[in-house]
C-alpha cells in the first residue's frame, strides 16, 4: 500500500514564529515542512523483529544478530547502527522500548531461541543511553526465560513477557535490580508459545496468550491483579505480537507463521470497557509483521510496520525471504 500524497504546509506554531520576526524587524528564514515519510524503509539483510519511536527517531531490533538500527525519520528513515552486533551468546534481539523518564532505549536480548521448550534459555534486558548510545544498566532474567515484550508504567517499572514454555510476566525495579515474576495465572497454558505482544493503558497491561488478550489491571500497591481475558466482539483468534498504545485503543500487529503467503494484518482494538472490546482491521496483506509503533512528524502521523516475514524461518512460506527486509510506513 501506498502512502496518499500530502501537501506542505505550514504549520501554526511556524505562522507565529513568522509574526514575530516580522515585529521584531528580523528577516525569517525559510520554513519547510518536513518531507513525508516514504511508503517503506530498508532495515537491511537480518530479520527485524520489534519496532520503537522516540521522537523522529525509529528504533528496529535485529533477531538474527541482536542489534538495533536507528532510523532518522527527518531524513526519509535514513539508518545507522545504534546498538552493534553482539558479541556474545545474547546474539537475538526482540522486544524494544523507549523508556523516556530515563533517557533510554530498553532492548531484550535473548539466547538464540528454536521455540522448542526444551532449548529455552534465560535472556537479559538492557538499558542504553538514547543520546550517547552507551549501555547503562543490564538486568538477567529469570532461569528459561525467553523475553519477547516490554513495557513500562507511568511509575517507572519495567514488565517483561515470557515467549518461553512458560507464560509470566516479571516486573523489574531499576532503582534496586530487582527482577520479580509478577503475573502469571492458572487459565494461561504452559509448554508452549507464552506472553506475545503487551502493552501498557495507564492502568494495566495488555498482553496476549494463548489466542486471546489479557487485561491485568496493576493494584494501588503495585501488585498484579488477576488476569482476565478480553471479550472481543465476534470471539477472534487474538495472535498479536507487537502491540502499541495510542491513548485510548490499542494496535497490534499478528503475524502468520502458521499460513504461506502475506496473511499479516495490524488490528485497532477499542474498548467500552477494559476488557470489552471491538476489532477493526487498518492493514492487511502484509508479511508476517512483528513490530508496530506511532509516529509523528511535523504535521503528519504514521503508522510503522516492521514486515518480519517469520514465514520463511518457520518453513511454512518456502524459499527465501525478500531482502533487504522493510519497514512498512502508513498515514493515518
Amino acid at each position: 500500500m501506498t502512502i496518499p500524497s500530502l501537501q506542505k504546509r505550514t504549520t501554526p506554531a511556524a505562522l507565529l514564529l513568522v509574526s514575530a520576526l516580522l515585529l521584531s524587524g528580523c528577516a525569517p528564514a525559510t520554513i519547510v515542512a518536513p518531507e513525508p515519510l516514504p511508503a517503506s524503509i530498508s532495515v537491511g539483510e537480518g530479520g527485524p523483529e520489534d519496532l520503537t519511536v522516540s521522537g523522529t527517531s525509529a528504533y528496529v531490533s535485529n533477531i538474527a544478530d541482536g542489534s538495533v538500527l536507528k532510523l532518522d525519520l527527518l531524513k526519509a528513515g535514513a539508518s545507522s547502527v545504534f546498538i552493534p552486533p553482539a558479541s556474545d551468546a545474547y546474539s537475538s534481539a526482540w522486544g524494544l522500548r523507549v523508556m523516556p523518564s530515563q533517557n533510554w532505549l530498553l532492548s531484550l536480548q535473548n539466547q538464540p531461541y528454536d521455540f522448542n521448550p526444551a532449548n529455552a534459555k534465560a535472556g537479559r534486558l538492557s538499558a542504553y543511553d538514547l543520546t550517547s548510545g552507551a549501555k547503562v544498566k543490564s538486568w538477567e532474567l529469570p532461569a528459561g526465560m525467553v523475553g519477547n515484550s516490554v513495557e513500562v508504567d507511568k511509575a517507572g517499572n519495567i514488565y517483561v513477557g515470557d515467549i518461553g514454555p512458560t507464560p509470566r510476566i516479571v516486573r523489574i525495579d531499576p532503582a534496586s535490580g530487582a527482577v520479580t515474576i509478577w503475573a502469571t495465572s492458572p487459565e494461561w497454558v504452559a509448554g508452549g508459545f507464552g506472553i506475545g505482544g503487551m502493552a501498557y493503558s495507564g492502568a494495566g497491561l495488555y498482553a496476549s496468550h494463548n489466542n486471546a488478550l489479557w487485561y491485568i489491571a496493576i493494584q494501588p500497591d503495585g501488585s498484579a491483579a488477576a488476569p482476565q481475558a478480553v471479550k472481543v466482539d465476534g470471539d477472534p483468534v487474538i495472535f498479536a505480537d507487537g502491540m502499541t498504545w495510542t491513548g485510548s485503543n490499542l494496535i497490534y500487529a499478528e503475524n502468520d507463521v502458521l499460513v504461506p503467503g502475506p496473511q499479516g494484518v495490524v488490528y485497532q482494538v477499542a474498548f467500552s470497557t477494559p476488557t470489552a472490546a471491538t476489532r477493526t482491521a487498518l492493514q492487511t496483506g502484509l508479511s508476517d509483521p512483528s513490530g508496530v509503533a506511532l509516529a509523528q512528524i511535523g504535521d503528519q502521523h504514521y503508522l510503522l510496520v516492521n514486515e518480519s516475514q517469520l514465514g520463511f524461518a518457520f518453513g511454512v512460506d518456502k524459499g527465501e525471504a525478500s531482502k533487504p527486509y522493510q519497514v512498512k510506513v502508513f498515514s493515518r
